[in-house]
């Protein structure tokens, strides 16, 4: 699929500015780099499962969990074009290095442990919390690292393969007030969709976009995303690409549900 961005943008009324996207043919083609005079603007797009390319709101391109072959179509390094590269846990659906080109990696885990990240690239800070892939500390799936950016007065989660029951104090300061949450829903191998709400009513972000659930491309048997969205506020774009302003935000805690189309069928 080749993905453009058209001349036309539109605001919701919760302050939604959304870019669209268009096909032509069967070759995904990452966005090119958009130049963002406003420094309260920022952009994500949702390739499937966990991986986003955030072009966050001084340029610099953020790469979330790269997959490799799970049925969505692998976009090249030269078509991500990657500043920075972050890696939530060593599964292939979510570890895909290869894409990064000439990217810094920031790979959660090593060695059985957690990596601990805060580092600034340009004026978009990334650092990492310590979570488990699992309820049960890690015994059934090992260990996973949540991912938060900070750019242009955004804040922004990755949760990545978070599979806890519920999120801890530490953890909870550590987030933050959080404006846009990238969460999984579709279960099996991560939290829910009532695990997702539970967490969701925990974290209170003004916007979540979910991930990790089944589509038709994917070869992952997941949950689909309509059990999340079941009598929340949810808008379906109809885009893979979204764009933040953070001065258009919805309320604090609003916890308004944007669905994105994947880039990657």
């Amino acid at each position: 699929m080749n993905i453009r961005y058209l001349a036309l943008a539109f605001l919701f009324s919760a302050g939604l500015l959304a870019a669209a996207c268009s096909d032509d043919d069967a070759s995904p083609q990452a966005p090119d780099a958009p130049i963002i005079e406003d420094r309260g603007t920022a952009e994500l797009t949702w390739w499937g499962q966990a991986m986003f390319t955030l072009v966050a709101t001084d340029g610099t391109r953020i790469v979330f969990d790269p997959y490799s072959e799970i049925g969505y179509q692998v976009p090249t390094a030269e078509e991500l074009a990657a500043d920075v590269m972050t890696v939530s846990h060593e599964h292939p659906d979510h570890n895909n290095v290869a894409l990064a080109g000439n990217a810094t990696v920031l790979r959660g885990l090593a060695d059985g442990d957690w990596v601990h990240f805060d580092e600034t690239f340009g004026d978009t800070r990334i650092f990492s919390i310590e979570s488990f892939h699992d309820r049960s500390n890690g015994a059934e799936r090992g260990l996973n690292t949540i991912f938060v950016i900070e750019t242009g007065g955004l804040r922004i989660a990755h949760l990545g393969d978070f599979g806890e029951l519920e999120l801890t104090a530490d953890q909870l300061d550590d987030l933050g007030a959080i404006d846009v949450l990238l969460i999984p829903v579709g279960g099996v191998f991560t939290i829910d969709a009532a695990g997702a709400t539970a967490i969701v009513e925990q974290i209170g972000p003004r916007m979540v976009i979910p991930m990790h659930y089944a589509t038709p491309s994917l070869s992952i048997g997941l949950e689909a995303v309509d059990a999340f969205l079941e009598g929340k506020n949810a808008r379906e774009l109809g885009s893979s690409t979204v764009g933040f302003d953070v001065d258009a935000l919805p309320a604090p805690g609003s916890a308004e549900i944007w669905v994105l189309d994947p880039a990657g069928v």
